[in-house]
């Protein structure tokens, strides 16, 4: 893969994470341009999810109601008596449903040693998913930053932190979130949330698999760019 495409791509990839994280916030009437854009990015980096995120376009299209889509997202991940679908990677990863738990305080710990923190505008634990979809953003830029300077092993630092965050924490939980999305939705909107979210990061934990493979008979990942 030429340079100019991997960056390309890895850029459509990056983007697809943070507008991801939109779509995880309650929704405003600028959901519609994030989801064009987002479906965009997935033309590029996941078909399957594009096809679930274009559907998700086309609900808003037809109903315009936000209400409807607020209810169900208040249901799903807010409450006030239950949450159905709780954003929280601690509630599936440390047992007994718990919020800011042990896996809670290891993200906020791994986000500090890459330089960041939770904003102060951010009323969440730091394992909320949009945060974590936000984290997989940053470090995809921060890898495209350091391609675009040949910075090859700074590169491949940012890969394997990216590989690791999603084996360990965001990988490991989100398909039973996506999962329990899926059941609990009054929405099909949100239903296909969950499938596009499930589609993007399956077929994002498979690449870095095939990575592996490769590094595993003597060919640094990186070595695509100059393919």
């Amino acid at each position: 893969m030429e340079t100019d495409e991997l960056l390309s791509r890895e850029l459509a990839r990056g983007e697809a994470y943070k507008l991801l994280a939109e779509c995880y916030y309650l929704p405003t009437p600028e959901l519609k341009i994030k989801l064009t854009d987002l479906e965009q990015q997935m033309t590029n980096v996941c078909p399957e999810a594009m096809l679930y995120v274009k559907k998700m376009s086309e609900e808003i299209e037809r109903s315009d109601d936000l209400d409807i889509l607020s209810l169900d997202f208040s249901r799903l991940f807010l409450g006030p008596y239950k949450m159905h679908a709780p954003p929280y990677g601690s509630v599936y990863l440390d047992g007994e449903r718990q919020i800011m738990a042990e896996s809670t305080l290891e993200v906020r710990k791994i986000y500090r040693e890459s330089g960041l923190d939770i904003s102060s505008d951010f009323r969440n634990p730091p394992d909320h998913v949009a945060a974590e979809l936000e984290f997989m953003h940053f470090l995809i830029f921060n890898k495209i930053q350091a391609l675009e300077n040949s910075e090859v092993d700074t590169a491949f630092d940012y890969l394997e932190k990216q590989r690791a965050f999603l084996t360990e924490h965001l990988g490991a939980w989100v398909f039973d979130f996506a999962d329990s999305i899926e059941e609990k939705a009054e929405t099909d909107f949100y239903k296909n949330l969950a499938r596009a979210t499930r589609a993007f990061i399956a077929e994002y934990l498979d690449e870095l698999s095939d990575l592996s493979e490769t590094e595993a008979h003597g060919h640094p990942c990186m070595s695509v760019a100059n393919e």
